[in-house]
């Protein structure tokens, strides 16, 4: 890794004072920045890390067990994000752009079902979530932004960390994704374009605010890609200006655009405020400004007058943001703060109040528009878990009323001098679930200026409350942006799955929507009962539990396994044949239970000394087992391999033998076949290009590179079916290969632009589930030979691909938008259809038209995306009878190859 990108990803990390980057977060020891300052490699970063919170008992310390989880959720995604010397290089524009010419939505209709070759992806879910068993805290995915439509209450924008836009058009009763085309993406601003009374024009600033900066690479798209705009309500969108190549690989934290000024838009950023003039042409950092500027306001009637502000000043514009005063006599708190928060109220224009967030948790108050503070609010606020979440608002009809949130939610009614707690973040069943339940880890506090009510964006989605924030109504249906790490179906049962799920626990559905809630915190690694569907096995942080279903019942099984074994994100799998056994792998140790996890013995002691990573999947791929040989068990750590034939009581490394790549990435997956257990496939994250995917005929014995031309970007899961036919889920999405072809084919069709975590292929019912971080779990129908011919009509968004074995004719409208992409192959010829309708993909849209055989690879010829060509040299090149309609001045990206 360069010495720059190094102090970045120190600096962004840990909060290392630099002369651009001041701030060290409160909730990161001292001691263990000490300790980590200097280290490139993430196994160097993570053993110490590894050491600080055992050594210290985190395990019965609240504040360092929660910070100790967000390093083992860094650690999950950054062992994904490696260079090839294993050094965190997070590229979250380039996989940006990737997935941009890689995938995305259609709505094309077609005729001969031709899309099974390329998949039919549709979602499952979760629409909405049930309480199920004792105790938790029930959601569907995190909340980040909300914003409310200019002139009608009942529309509201929320934003996802890694799901995108979503809008609702009754108040929340349902949502519904207008992102979907677009390339995944955290949101950290949205606005309703004020020159557009109709709501259509919508600005989105790209990252993820929230979940960065205790730890800005622990989360899976924090940096910023820019800023995208639509101006048909999220039926197209295009990159703004050169926002991609200003706020590149910067942490974003809110866009606003100013009142009655629509061309001045300014986004924070932990690089500072940067704005636009020229409604997003051209950006720049306002000269003369802080870093670490996370929060921004305009004054309620003056528009001159713009508010920012870092984590101990407020800066103030009165020229619309062009240049920032300090407030000088403002001298809050300094060291020990994280963030803060800014809230004005037109109920009293002149006031502008500011949340300090972290150390002291003081409110600080201005009466003459900012000219200066003091402090109105004399004990803490509520604990919160300052760096990752805090909220602020003020009602816009009485500023009497101010409620602020980090883990719960406390409420004033005097102005901010009392501020008791109001809401509850966990629910003990049966019983009723109480009015004041809040989902914990609040990001968002809005009041709707139209009607008054407060929306909470939180770890569990959106909620609302009628009266300042007692009593809240959860309003998350629609919202379909649950964060699976993993998931598990079972062979012959349809709309059955489990999943575990970032900050939402771990659920279950056996009616494709509806997930019932079955376990809080960080759920993570699933897996059936192979006998008994009724019970599964599933993780909530570092212990494991049986679930079952027909009772609603929850039994913590790890409890016997020794607390200092008990780490984070254990791996589980259940034994293919007898219903007794089961295995957990934790970091350093292997267990297996043969009484159902009524009592657990260690078989397995790993040594550090494949890079700390140990046989958790937090850092590795885990397990895999076959029914054809069910005593033997294949386990990943890092980057090697291992096998016991005896259920775990002996290991032997299969890695490193023939075949085996001299460089190899942290293994993220492992498969073998049900019916063959020789056959193993072991995925990689993909920070060595030539070798993600490799594969043993011959249980490890000698290995085979199966990589092939797949996108250089991680792989994180794989499933064998007893076919032999293998399905990745990549950050791209799916993929897919048999032993006929050569080399792998999309298989993307229908499904978001989305990280694919798990995979599950029921063969019986002939259908594939994927777990996906940020979407929720999709389904397709599996992989079909090529058709003879094919027809394609309709709309089709984002990018899509189809093959045949004969000719193509196509007469689809490809709209010109941000993500759209149409990608076609056939060996004889493909037809672009005249008429009306007729064919056509216009300005901002890409197209690949390859003359080349079903089933054989990616298409790999990227080199010139971005070429021009016209219909009589397109005409010329394909040599058949072919039609393009587009606008001439406004030609779109073709690229055809033969």
């Amino acid at each position: 890794m360069p010495v720059r990108y190094l102090l970045i990803l120190l600096i962004t990390l840990f909060g290392i004072s630099s002369s651009s980057y001041s701030q060290t977060p409160d909730d990161l020891p001292p001691e263990l920045v000490s300790k980590i300052t200097g280290k490139k490699r993430y196994a160097e970063i993570m053993n110490e890390v590894d050491k600080y919170y055992r050594s210290n008992n985190y395990q019965t310390n609240p504040k360092l067990f929660s910070q100790y989880k967000k390093w083992n959720r860094w650690a999950w995604w950054a062992v994904r994000h490696l260079n090839e010397k294993g050094e965190v290089e997070p590229k979250t524009a380039e996989y940006f752009e990737e997935a941009r010419k890689m995938k995305a939505i259609t709505n094309a209709n077609t005729t001969a079902s031709p899309t099974s070759t390329g998949g039919t992806w549709t979602s499952v879910g979760p629409f909405s979530t049930a309480w199920g068993n004792a105790y938790g805290s029930r959601g569907i995915g995190r909340i980040d932004r909300l914003v409310f439509h200019p002139t009608n209450p009942n529309i509201i924008l929320a934003g996802s960390p890694a799901g995108g836009v979503w809008r609702t058009n009754n108040g929340g009763t349902n949502w519904f994704s207008i992102s979907s085309s677009v390339p995944n993406c955290g949101i950290a601003g949205i606005v309703f374009g004020n020159n557009d009374p109709s709501g259509n024009t919508i600005y989105i600033l790209t990252g993820d605010l929230f979940g960065s900066y205790f730890l800005s690479n622990f989360n899976f798209n924090q940096n910023s890609a820019g800023v995208l705009v639509t101006y048909n309500g999220g039926f197209t969108w295009n990159k703004l200006g050169n926002s991609e190549t200003a706020l590149k690989n910067l942490i974003p934290f809110k866009l606003i655009q100013l009142r009655n000024n629509p061309n001045i838009l300014i986004a924070v950023t932990n690089g500072g405020p940067y704005s636009t003039t020229d409604f997003g042409v051209t950006w720049n950092r306002i000269a003369g400004t802080r870093n670490d500027t996370y929060d921004i306001e305009q004054h309620p009637t003056n528009d001159a007058i713009v508010y920012y502000s870092t984590s101990n000043t407020v800066g103030k514009s009165t020229d619309f943001g062009q240049t920032f005063t300090e407030i000088n006599s403002f001298t809050p708190a300094t060291g020990s703060a994280t963030r803060s928060q800014l809230a004005i109220t037109p109920a009293n224009p002149n006031e502008v109040y500011y949340l300090q967030c972290g150390g002291t948790n003081s409110i600080y108050k201005s009466t003459n528009s900012g000219d200066n503070f003091s402090r109105i609010n004399t004990a803490n606020l509520m604990a919160g878990q300052f760096s990752y979440n805090y909220a602020f608002a003020i009602n816009p009809f009485n500023n009497n009323f101010m409620v602020a949130a980090g883990i719960t939610l406390a409420a004033s009614s005097n102005n901010g001098a009392t501020f008791p707690n109001v809401t509850v973040a966990g629910v003990n069943l049966p019983g009723p679930v109480p009015n004041n339940y809040l989902h914990s880890d609040v990001h968002d506090l809005a009041y709707n200026p139209l009607n008054g009510l407060l929306y909470a964006g939180s770890d569990g989605g959106v909620s609302v409350s009628n009266d300042n924030g007692v009593n809240w109504t959860d309003i998350s249906n629609g919202l379909q942006c649950t964060q699976y790490y993993h998931m598990d179906g079972f062979e012959n049962v349809q709309n059955l799955y489990i999943g575990g799920t970032q900050d939402n626990g771990s659920n279950y559905t056996t009616n494709g929507g509806s997930m019932v809630y079955a376990g809080s915190g960080d759920g993570f690694a699933v897996d059936f009962v192979n006998t008994n569907n009724d019970f599964f096995f599933m993780v909530e942080n570092n212990t494991v539990s049986r679930y079952r279903r027909s009772t609603n019942s929850l039994s913590q099984v790890s409890n016997t396994i020794p607390a200092a074994n008990r780490t984070f994100f254990p791996d589980v799998i259940c034994h293919p044949t007898n219903g007794n056994i089961a295995y957990i792998a934790y970091a350093n140790t292997v267990w297996r239970t043969t009484d159902q996890g009524t009592s657990w013995t260690q078989v397995a002691t790993i040594s550090n000394n494949d890079g700390g990573a140990g046989f958790s999947r937090t850092y590795n791929g885990g397990f895999a087992v076959s029914a054809q040989v069910p005593d033997r068990i294949y386990a990943a750590s890092a980057n090697t391999v291992r096998i016991s034939n005896n259920q775990g009581s002996n290991w032997t490394t299969i890695s490193g033998n023939t075949g085996w790549p001299a460089s190899f990435g942290t293994i993220t997956d492992i498969a073998t076949r049900s019916n063959n257990a020789n056959e193993i496939w072991v995925t990689t994250t993909g920070n060595n290009g030539a070798n993600r995917i490799i594969y043993s005929s011959n249980a490890g014995a000698s290995w085979v590179n199966f990589t092939g031309s797949l996108p250089n970007v991680p792989v994180y899961s794989i499933f064998y079916t007893a076919e032999g036919d293998a399905y990745i889920g990549t950050e791209l999405g799916v993929y897919f290969m048999d032993f006929t072809m050569n080399d792998w084919v999309p298989f993307y069709n229908g499904l978001p632009v989305i990280p694919v975590t798990d995979l599950f292929v029921n063969e019986a019912a002939g259908t594939i589930a994927a777990s996906t971080m940020g979407r929720g779990i999709w389904l397709s129908d599996l992989y079909s030979d090529c058709g003879p011919f094919m027809f394609l009509s309709g709309l089709t968004q984002g990018a899509n691909f189809y093959q045949s074995n004969g000719f193509i004719e196509t007469k689809q409208e490809v709209p010109g938008s941000y993500g759209n992409q149409l990608r076609l192959r056939s060996p004889t010829k493909i037809i672009f259809k005249a008429g009306s309708p007729g064919f056509s993909i216009k300005a901002g849209a890409y197209m690949h038209a390859v003359i080349g055989n079903c089933g054989q690879g990616v298409f790999s010829k990227e080199s010139n995306s971005n070429t021009v060509i016209s219909k009589e040299e397109y005409l010329k090149l394909n040599r058949t009878q072919n039609f393009i309609n587009a606008d001439t001045a406004k030609k779109p990206n073709v690229l055809l190859t033969q």
